[in-house]
Order: C-alpha cells, then sequence, then structure tokens
C-alpha cells in the first residue's frame, strides 16, 4: 500500500524513492540544525543562522505533513511555533530554549530511524517534546533530560523585526494582497498558487517529484492554504473550508481540477483577507518587489546547485574502486612486461596506459572522498551537552573541516574523535574556578585541527587544559601492576604518557557516566591502527595536551616496499618506511652490538633496536643477526622506530589491498594480502603489531630499561659521520652526508622538462629543481635512458642531485681530508682504498634552486 495520502496503483515505487530522498536530505539537515542550534545560542542575534533553522524545520513540517507521517509533522510544527516568536523578537534565545530545540532534533532523529527501519512512526515518545516546548513558550520551566549545571548567561531581548525578506516569513496571501488594492478588479487569483511552493525553498526534490506526477486530494490542499495565518494587522483569521472525514481517492483525470478548484476558493478567502487588511494602517511599508524577487533569486541558487551534483549509490562506488583495483594490478604486470621486453613501442605504450590508470585511480579515489566536516559537525553539540553537564566553560574552534578523507576511514574515525573530545572536556579543561585561581580565563580553549602531511592526514585535538603529569602516570601505573617501578623509572616523558593507552589505566579518580572506567584510550588506539594510522599524545603539566592521530587516505590502493625473507615475499606500507640500510657479514659483526638479549644497530649516533623479520614469523632459521647479509628497513610504528632485517628489498609498487582469510587473522600481524605485479600473492605487515609483538617482549624484560640507559648514552656520544659515495661519470667518485638525503629515485630520462632555463621534473605533485653533477663538476656521464636522483630536502623544498651510480654508504672522520680549492668540491679523503672527492652540497643545491635556504637567509637578517 502507499504511505501518501493519494491513491493509486503506481504510487508505491515513486513513495517509497521519495521517503528514501526525503530520509537522506532530512539526516543531513538535522547534522546542520546541531551545530546552528549551538551557534545560534552563542550569538543571538544572528538572522541567517534563525533563518537556516526556521528554513530546514518548515522544510521537514511540510514533507512530513505530504507523507502522512503525523508525529513528525506536529512535533515540528510546535517547533517552529517557538521558532517563529524568536523571529519575531518575542523571545530570545536562552539555555532553556536552545536545550528544547535541541531535544526536538533528537526526537525527529529518532524518528526518522523508526521510519527508515519500519516504515512506521510508532515507538518514539513525541508528546513529552512537544510538552517542553509548549512549557518554554509558556514561561515554564522545562523538563530536560539532562539538568545542566552551569546556567547560561543571560541574553537581552531582541526587539521585533520585519524580514520582509525571507521567504518562509510571509503568509500564503501576503505576496498577492497589495497588487489586488491597486487593482481591485483582477478577477484571476492565479497568482497565489506559485506562493505555496516558495514558501519552502529548501524542500527541493521530494516537493518537486510529488508535483510532477500528481496533486493531493482537495481536503488536503484547502486545509493548507486555510491554516496559512493571517496578516499580522488583520486579526480575523482566514476561515478554514470543512475537511471529509474519509475522503474517496479520486482518479487520476479528475484529480487537477479539483485541485484548482481548491485553490480557486482558498485564493479568494485570501484575497479578501488581504483586502481588508489593506485598509488597516500597517507597522512598516514591505515593497511588492522584495518580496516577490528575493525568494525566485534564492530557489535559483538553490536549483543550480542541485543540478551541479547527484546522489551516487556507496556500492557503486565500491564496485567501481575494485575495478579499479584490478586495473592497477593488470598496469602493474603491463609496467613488468615491458620493462623486460625492451621494446621502445612496448614501453612508450606501457607509459602511457599507465598515466591513465592513475588518472583513473586519483579521480575514483576522489569520488570516495569525504571533507572531515562531516565528523565535526557533531562535535558542537557533543561539547555544548559535556561541558554543561561536567560544569566546564569551553569554546570549541574547528580549524581544516575541508581537508578530504576516504568515507570508509572517515566512519571508522567518528568514535575515536569523540572519545578524545569528551576526554578533553572531563579530564583537560578545567572548571572555571580552578582555571581563574591559575590566571587563566574562565573559559577553556578546545582546538579540532585537520591537515595533509606526508600522505596522511593528521588530525589534532588540543585543550589549554591542565596537562597530564608524567609522575601521576607512572605511578598508577605501579599501582594496577602494569608496570614495574624499575621499568617506569627508566622511561622517557613519552614512553611515560603512551601508557594511556593500556588497557585497564585510567587517571580519573571516580568513575562516572563520562569516564573513568580506564577502557577508552585502549579502545581509540586499537581503533585507529585498525585503519592504519597511529595516535600518540604530548602535553605539558598548566599550559594543555595534544592527542595526534595520523590517518591514512585510503586503505584501498596503498604504495608499499615488498621484500624478501626465506624466499617469501612481504608487502611494508611505505607510510611506515623511513630508510633502507644496507647490510654485510663485514660489517654487521662490528656494527651489531646487544644490550643484554637485546639486539641493536648504531645508526649515525643512536643505537636503534633489531628485529629479524625471520624470527618474528616464525620461521626458525636461527641465524646470529651478526654475521647477517641483507638489508635493515628501518621503519616507525607509533613512537617507536626499529629496524626490520630482511633477506633483500625487491621493489616499490601501488598494491591493492584484499582482507585478510579468516585462518589469518589470529595470526595478528598482517593487515591484508595483495596480488603482486609479477602474479605472486604477498603478505601485508602490520608495522603496528610487529612492533607490539617484539618490542613489548623486551621492556618486559630486563633489557627493556638497559636498552633505554644504552641508547640515552649513545646520543651523546659523536660517531664518524655517514657519507653517500656515488659515480658521477669519467670514473670519478664523490662522497656527500647521507644525514640530509630523503630518498634515492629512479626517473625517466624524458620526464625532465625546462622551466626557466633549468631542468626539472614532476616529483610526488611538486616541481623538482635538477643539478647534474657531471656537469657541475666538469665529468661526461654517459646519456641513459633513466637517471638516477639522490633527493635533498629542507622543509617544504627539495632538490634532485644526479648521479651515475650509488657506490655505496661508508664511515668516514671527514676531520681527516686534504682540502682542495675547487668550485663545487670542499676536499677530498680516501673511502675503500680511493680517493673520492668531497661534495659541497651546499653549492649543488643552489645550483638546482637558488632559493633553497632562503628561510636561513631570512633569519640571519632578522638576527
Amino acid at each position: 500500500m502507499c504511505r501518501s495520502p493519494f491513491g493509486g496503483e503506481a504510487c508505491v515505487e515513486d513513495i517509497d524513492e521519495i521517503v528514501r530522498e526525503f530520509l537522506v536530505e532530512s539526516h543531513e539537515n538535522l547534522d546542520q540544525l546541531d551545530r546552528d542550534l549551538v551557534a545560534l545560542e552563542e550569538t543571538p542575534g544572528a538572522r541567517d543562522l534563525l533563518s537556516s533553522v526556521f528554513r530546514t524545520i518548515h522544510t521537514i513540517k511540510g514533507t512530513s505533513g505530504f507523507l502522512a507521517f503525523g508525529n513528525l509533522e506536529r512535533l515540528t510544527h510546535v517547533g517552529e511555533n517557538l521558532l517563529v516568536e524568536l523571529r519575531d523578537g518575542k523571545r530570545s534565545m536562552d539555555h532553556a530554549t536552545t536545550d528544547v530545540l535541541l531535544r526536538m532534533v533528537d526526537t525527529v532523529r529518532a524518528l526518522l530511524a523508526v521510519i527508515e527501519r519500519d516504515g512506521t512512526e510508532g515507538g518514539v515518545d513525541v508528546d513529552s517534546a512537544i510538552a517542553a516546548i509548549v512549557a518554554v513558550q509558556e514561561g515554564k520551566t522545562a523538563e530536560v533530560p539532562h539538568p545542566r549545571e552551569v546556567p547560561a548567561a543571560e541574553v537581552a531581548p531582541q526587539p521585533p523585526v520585519a524580514w520582509a525578506s525571507e521567504p518562509v516569513a510571509a503568509p500564503v496571501a501576503v505576496p498577492v494582497a497589495v497588487p489586488v488594492v491597486e487593482s481591485p478588479a483582477e478577477p484571476e487569483p492565479a497568482p497565489a498558487a506559485p506562493a505555496v511552493p516558495e514558501a519552502k525553498p529548501k524542500a527541493k526534490t521530494p516537493r518537486a517529484k510529488i508535483a510532477k506526477r500528481t496533486a493531493p486530494p482537495v481536503s488536503a490542499t484547502v486545509e493548507t492554504l486555510a491554516a496559512a495565518p493571517p496578516v499580522p494587522a488583520t486579526p480575523a483569521p482566514a476561515p478554514q473550508a470543512p475537511a471529509p472525514q474519509a475522503p474517496a481517492p479520486a482518479p487520476a483525470a479528475h484529480v487537477q481540477e479539483d485541485a484548482d478548484a481548491a485553490l480557486h476558493a482558498a485564493a479568494q478567502q485570501a484575497l479578501a483577507t488581504a483586502a481588508a487588511a489593506a485598509l488597516e494602517p500597517v507597522a512598516e511599508y514591505v515593497p511588492v518587489k522584495e518580496l516577490s524577487t528575493a525568494p525566485l533569486e534564492e530557489v535559483g541558487q538553490l536549483r543550480t546547485a542541485a543540478e551541479s551534483s547527484i546522489r551516487v549509490d556507496v556500492d557503486l562506488l565500491d564496485q567501481l574502486m575494485r575495478q579499479v583495483g584490478e586495473l592497477v594490478l593488470a598496469r602493474n604486470r603491463l609496467s613488468r612486461l615491458a620493462g623486460a621486453a625492451q621494446d621502445a613501442d612496448l614501453a612508450r605504450s606501457a607509459q602511457q596506459i599507465n598515466l591513465i590508470a592513475t588518472e583513473l585511480q586519483d579521480g575514483v579515489m576522489r569520488t570516495r572522498m569525504q571533507p572531515i566536516e562531516h565528523v565535526w559537525s557533531k562535535m558542537p553539540r557533543v561539547v555544548r551537552d559535556l561541558a554543561s553537564a561536567c560544569g566546564r566553560e569551553v569554546r570549541l574552534e574547528l580549524t581544516g573541516g575541508d581537508t578530504e578523507l576516504d568515507r570508509g576511514l572517515l566512519e571508522a574515525v567518528k568514535d575515536p574523535l569523540t572519545h578524545l573530545v569528551r576526554n578533553a572536556v572531563d579530564h583537560g579543561i578545567e572548571s572555571p574556578a580552578d582555571r581563574v585561581a591559575k590566571g587563566k580565563s574562565s573559559q577553556g580553549l578546545l582546538e579540532l585541527r585537520a591537515s595533509h602531511a606526508g600522505g596522511q592526514v593528521v588530525v589534532e585535538v588540543r585543550d589549554d587544559g591542565a596537562g597530564i603529569d608524567p609522575a601521576k602516570v607512572a605511578a598508577k601505573a605501579v599501582s594496577k601492576g602494569l608496570r614495574t617501578a624499575e621499568q617506569v623509572a627508566a622511561m622517557s616523558t613519552g614512553d611515560l604518557l603512551n601508557l594511556l593507552f593500556l588497557p585497564g589505566f585510567s587517571t580519573a579518580e571516580a568513575v562516572t557516566n563520562v569516564s573513568g572506567r580506564g577502557v577508552g584510550m585502549d579502545v581509540v588506539r586499537t581503533r585507529v591502527e585498525a585503519i592504519g594510522g597511529t595516535v600518540d599524545v604530548e602535553s605539558t603539566i598548566g599550559v594543555g595536551t595534544v592527542w595526534r592521530l595520523r590517518i591514512p587516505l585510503t586503505l584501498a590502493i596503498l604504495p608499499a616496499l615488498t621484500v624478501e625473507v626465506d624466499g617469501d615475499v612481504y608487502a611494508v606500507p611505505q607510510v611506515h618506511v623511513l630508510e633502507l640500510v644496507a647490510l654485510d657479514s663485514a660489517r654487521s659483526e662490528s656494527a651489531i652490538e646487544y644490550v643484554q638479549t637485546a639486539p641493536v644497530y648504531r645508526l649515525r649516533g643512536e643505537l636503534l633496536q633489531l628485529v629479524s623479520l625471520a624470527e618474528v614469523l616464525g620461521l626458525g632459521r636461527g641465524q646470529a643477526l651478526e654475521n647477517a647479509d641483507g638489508v635493515i628497513v628501518v621503519v616507525g610504528a607509533d613512537d617507536n622506530r626499529f629496524g626490520l632485517l630482511v633477506d633483500r628489498v625487491l621493489t616499490t609498487e601501488e598494491i591493492v589491498v584484499t582482507p585478510l582469510a579468516t585462518q589469518l587473522k589470529s595470526i595478528g600481524i598482517y593487515s591484508g594480502t595483495t596480488v603482486l605485479g609479477d602474479g605472486g600473492v604477498a603478505l601485508i605487515l602490520d608495522i603496528q603489531a610487529v612492533a607490539r609483538r617484539t618490542l613489548l617482549e623486551v621492556e618486559r624484560g630486563q633489557s627493556g630499561s638497559l636498552l633505554s640507559a644504552a641508547q640515552a648514552a649513545a646520543s651523546d656520544q659523536v660517531e664518524a659521520a655517514q657519507l653517500l659515495v656515488a659515480e658521477i661519470g669519467d670514473d670519478r667518485r664523490v662522497a656527500m652526508p647521507l644525514a640530509s638525503v630523503a630518498r634515492l629515485e629512479h626517473v625517466r630520462s624524458d620526464e625532465v622538462e625546462m622551466v626557466g632555463g633549468r631542468e626539472v621534473i614532476q616529483y610526488r605533485g611538486t616541481i623538482l629543481p635538477l643539478a647534474r653533477l657531471d656537469r657541475l663538476l666538469g665529468a661526461r656521464a654517459e646519456a641513459t635512458d633513466e637517471m638516477l636522483l639522490v633527493v635533498y630536502t629542507r622543509g617544504e623544498r627539495s632538490v634532485g642531485l644526479v648521479v651515475e651510480e650509488i657506490v655505496d654508504i661508508v664511515e668516514d672522520q671527514v676531520d681527516h681530508h686534504s682540502e682542495i680549492d675547487d668550485r663545487g668540491l670542499i676536499g677530498s679523503t680516501v673511502i675503500n682504498g680511493r680517493v673520492t672527492e668531497l661534495l659541497d652540497v651546499r653549492a649543488a643545491v643552489l645550483a638546482a634552486d637558488d632559493q633553497f635556504y632562503e628561510d636561513e637567509i631570512d633569519e640571519r637578517e632578522v638576527a
């Protein structure tokens, strides 16, 4: 059966579609309502906010009435009456008014959820919300579900104002009243008909579709027009036409005739009332032009916005993403075949397909992106309610709401962010009295920031509260038996703060309905890490706390480093890879040390804990690390940095993430599987899980505290500098400091472009200037199809130094070298039995980008 008030066998599918669209738009409007009402409480005189709230409620009321959702219409009608008093200046927006309006929004949201689930309005208490609104209108104290402890500040009442330009403020007959007075003999009341849709400019799609298909019964039309409020200067309301008790469905051929007759009769009544009102003096003259054109302009703008976007089923986007994933796999396979075939035509075709596939992948991924504002839209309401319940005064600032994130990750991060916000209000920000006693403002500041950084989205939750005392955290951890006194004594401040993420840990003195049960932060970290993200915390006593989440842009397609262990291939997400260190048996014997049972590698003056991937995987190879050959993949997980020892590094490529089979999930160190470009299958390592499994074992043993002490001592020692040795042509070798090298890249020679007489390439979405060391130092290098770049990075700027071949990474006492007077060089030294020139990196970089060190010059000028 149809849920609409009109009949017809073909209407069921149409009305179901209208109901679905009504539910989608209403949910979006309710999220906006939460923000607008909280903002309106802070700035009661903001007419644009009040207009937005009024239009939204008016739209929901009108459409729900048409679709025969009586309880929803009744609730929103009472709420609209209260908004009319606010709009007309009869009352001001105070705390109690905001409470009942927010309660109305919650009830509307509950009704929509029931309608979406069951198709009816049953089971939702509407009467209590209506009674609360009526009580506020009558000046009584409304009973609200959550009593507030902090009263809202008194707001001076605003004088009554006439919003002539607001379409919803004008009754149906007003746009016609003045013309009738000027030309009373005009017999045709047709101009009154367009006023009905103009009074609801936000009811875009449902109303438009319904009007095109058919019209409601005569009784519904007459009641709608007759119930319109009269002109304020006229005391007598327009008479209502009697409605039949049970109107029978009219045949489709006669519906429009009946509707026209009803409109004609109702319009005649409205015109007569308006004509009588025109003879009375009015408080303020409203020009006809202002009333008639402003709504049309607004409707036109809404129509333009609607035509510029469409709704797409999420399942369709997911299917497109899967197809793009298959295309990426085929592209990777084709690229490998083209590289092995040594066919120039095939290589060019593969490169073109690679470009098209990459652009298509970016386009499809953008369709799944949504601004993080969708998550933040609920935060003003959460902060307001929680601040009132906890007796806090909090000002919320949102920055970077347009930062986009994959919709799946956006949904996954909602609960962790909400918990961090609640934690900041309850634990972080002090009470107004405590803040004033400390010399702070009584109102605390809570900031939410979002930005892109390094292929990730960084979200920060900042407060200017009391901060977290590491000593208190350490004492709590010891008292709960989570750590020993010896372990916490050897921990740094950051390590102590990370104890907050342990299961069962809480610093709250008492359990409340907000916090204190010790399950919050553990869940936050678990959920963030489940989507490949990280979370850390920084805090200063008396200044405040920062919770920082790093979330990947998407989990569908990821850049990864493929490595080999015992003949099997594994993928390491590149977001965790910091650098690679080559290791041979001769070097490992001198470079790998042990602190108790924990192996470490001395890397540029710091002790890097080593983890054998073979041992983690349980391969039982049993090879001693000090005699090992292979590569150390330096990875970062949370605040931990360690070296993952593998047999060899294969390549880097974009991989399509496939969920793990049920049998592999229990292992706990894999995050997915993928098909590589050569057709082989690889398991994707979960670096956070590897870190937890291996580093936690060390931390629990005696070697944990000894390792921390050894790392602190190593940072104070001076070590020989590490140099990157490269050939540049004519059998000449140069060495350059490794510390500033960001990465090594292979690029095709035909990708080089000229800009302002200098060579550049497009690199990771930016323009990378190039400096050819062979030309700079007077050597001759052979022309090849590929170039090897040593990328130097400083802040936001990068430069690529072109070399012929990477020879080695060595350690050298750079103070024992002979100085030479040559452009581009600072001296020479003997490395592995050969004279090697020491590159003047600054001169080489400036040859490619003369603005590279501009910030350094500015600092000197300021000094």
